[in-house]
């Protein structure tokens, strides 16, 4: 379900430069990667940090297909 986006919010995307939104997507994104590491580390305790920054990643990238 989509939601508008309130005027308030579109005025403040609107006065962001192209650099500050794209930091925007790249925070957003990498809060994805800790949010999937941790729902991984529930399944795998005993998978290394590597191992979860690897697997989040894959299934993320992965996600749309």
């Amino acid at each position: 379900m989509r939601e508008p986006i309130h005027p308030v919010q579109l005025e403040a995307f609107k006065r962001m430069t192209p650099a500050q939104k794209l930091q925007m997507v790249a925070d957003l994104y990498e809060a994805g990667i800790r949010l999937r590491m941790e729902g991984l580390r529930m399944r795998h305790p005993d998978w290394t940090d590597e191992q979860l920054s690897f697997e989040a990643r894959r299934s993320l990238r992965h996600a749309g297909t």
